[in-house]
């Protein structure tokens, strides 16, 4: 069984006196503007590609990518032309790609160390950029044929036996229904004129991969997916789908509650082989107690004080229901029964459009841009079961050598992952964006809540016309990119900070449409499909 890690925030660092991000008419001077010899072209699906999987996987990309090494940010343009822009402002050609598979994919990179980079035009192969030891002024190029379409999520390099650790997602089709596949191919780069694949291995998740590493030591990965990543295939040892290592451990709730200013809602699944037995529930001023027969179904003591002369229950289609009256209404609950992890709690709808109007206010009406776009959407006709199913997200590290979830966090409903970083998420909690970073530590893994974006999360959930949302690595801020023209940047507040700045960025009414950013702590760095932006923040 893995680890269960709970994603609990820091108090100290919540801020529960926050009020809005006020608009500042501070203008945001553009440092470079660059003409590209070449447009960036952006892929869109083909015919084939047709589910919300591959809907989403084209519309979100981002075709600028950051070397966590330096402030230098990385593209290919429509002549699959590798270019680097520099920090000093210049942009220099790097590497001519070969243009013999067909492209399924948009252009990524990935970073495996400072001078060893990776590159997928999006078909069949891969492209491997080593330094050169006699030349430093050429590099290396080694090409990796026979690799499955798809995306790069990460690369690492090991010096102790000189391999390169590769990890790609794809989407595959099995029985008429689209999963993700995640891919680590493990290479010996000892000879780079006939690198050796050493191993590769498979993992299936049934819904999106968000987000994946590889950690420094090459033994484990960190996945963030709509469902439990397994382990499907192993070159060098049987995958044994039915054992505890090819499982997470993932238990189905207990139970479901909700809760608004008055009231406490329980709802418990009948087992089936009570389907005709009474149902028995004790409730006291400060506990709840469910069972059937001889079996208990849920028990302890509430987080606070309810009054049991009001309780109510009753069979419903799906389960049981019980509803309880808080003893102090309007007092929110953080948790049904102490210390009871089983449960999931669920939003209530009525509360949600409350605290939303309650809320509406941390985007000032100066803010707004009318900008004209269209949304960045999705249509009924392009969800498929797999995009309905399970409303949570899971956060696993996976032992690569045991086929084993070492950890597991288990995001909620209301738990949306707003933006990632190599070592870092900003996940939203309740109303805030949280930022975690992911450590190694010695025989262990731990997720430390690092600093608050107080009332992004509702912020971000009502940018319709959101492409990208990025950060740099001091998280001192947070941009949300339209797919045209504009940018917000949100200045993190200090502590107990009432207001923070809100800025805008207009690239004007001529610009094309933004394909790629990149946030580093003092520039703003944007891609249009024809121009580079560089801004001081």
């Amino acid at each position: 069984m893995p680890k269960i890690i709970e994603l609990r925030p820091r108090k100290e660092l919540l801020n529960n006196h926050f009020e809005k991000y006020q608009f500042s008419s501070e203008v945001i001077p553009v440092t470079e503007e660059i003409n590209l010899p070449k447009k960036v072209i952006h892929r869109v699906p083909s015919p084939g590609q047709d589910s919300l999987l591959e809907a989403r996987l084209f519309a979100f990309h981002n075709h600028l990518f950051q070397s966590p090494y330096d402030d230098s940010c990385w593209f290919v343009d429509e002549d699959d032309t590798l270019w680097c822009f520099q920090p000093d402002g210049t942009l220099h050609h790097v590497h001519s790609l070969p243009n013999s598979s067909p492209r399924s994919f948009n252009s990524t990179i990935s970073f495996a160390s400072e001078e060893i980079i990776v590159v997928s035009s999006g078909g069949s192969s891969l492209d491997v950029i080593l330094p050169n030891n006699e030349n430093p002024e050429q590099k290396v190029i080694l090409t990796l044929k026979e690799i499955d379409s798809g995306v790069l999520m990460d690369a690492q390099h090991l010096q102790e036996n000189n391999s390169l650790i590769i990890l790609m997602s794809c989407i595959i089709e099995e029985s008429n229904k689209k999963k993700s596949k995640i891919v680590v191919l493990n290479y010996s780069i000892e000879n780079v004129e006939s690198p050796k694949l050493s191993r590769r291995q498979e993992l299936v998740v049934n819904g999106s991969v968000d987000y994946a590493y590889i950690e420094s030591s090459g033994d484990s990965i960190v996945v963030l997916s709509g469902d439990p990543a397994r382990f499907t295939q192993d070159s060098m040892k049987p995958v044994h789908e039915s054992s505890e290592e090819s499982s997470p451990g993932v238990k189905i709730p207990s139970h479901y509650w909700s809760q608004d200013e008055d009231s406490v809602i329980v709802w418990v699944k009948i087992p089936e082989r009570h389907n005709n037995a009474q149902v028995v529930v004790d409730v006291t001023a400060n506990s709840l107690r469910i069972s059937v027969e001889d079996e208990v179904l849920i028990q302890g003591n509430c987080q606070f004080s309810i009054d049991p002369d009001t309780a109510t229950w009753g069979k419903e289609a799906n389960g049981f229901k019980v509803e309880v009256m808080k003893a102090a209404p309007g007092q929110m609950w953080s948790e049904l029964i102490q210390g009871n992890t089983e449960g999931e709690h669920l939003p209530n709808e009525r509360l949600a459009a409350e605290i939303h109007s309650r809320l509406s206010h941390l985007c000032t009406d100066a803010s707004e841009v009318e900008t004209g776009q269209p949304a960045i959407g999705f249509n009924a006709d392009q969800l498929e079961e797999c995009d309905l199913e399970g409303n949570q997200s899971y956060l696993q590290r996976i032992n690569l050598e045991f086929h084993l979830t070492t950890h597991l966090a288990i995001l909620g409903t209301n738990n949306r992952l707003l933006f990632t970083q190599h070592q870092r998420l900003c996940i939203r909690q309740d109303h805030d964006g949280c930022v975690w970073h992911l450590q190694e530590v010695p025989n262990d893994w731990q997720l430390n809540h690092e600093s608050t974006f107080p009332g992004f999360g509702y912020v971000e959930a009502s940018k319709s016309n959101k492409k990208f949302c990025i950060s740099p690595g001091n998280g001192h801020y947070v941009v949300i990119v339209e797919d045209t023209r504009h940018a917000f940047i949100y200045e993190r507040p200090g502590a107990n900070a009432r207001i923070a700045r809100q800025k805008i960025v207009d690239l004007g009414p001529k610009a094309l449409s933004i394909v790629g950013a990149v946030a580093t702590n003092e520039y703003l760095i944007l891609l249009t499909e024809n121009q580079l932006y560089k801004l001081k923040v």
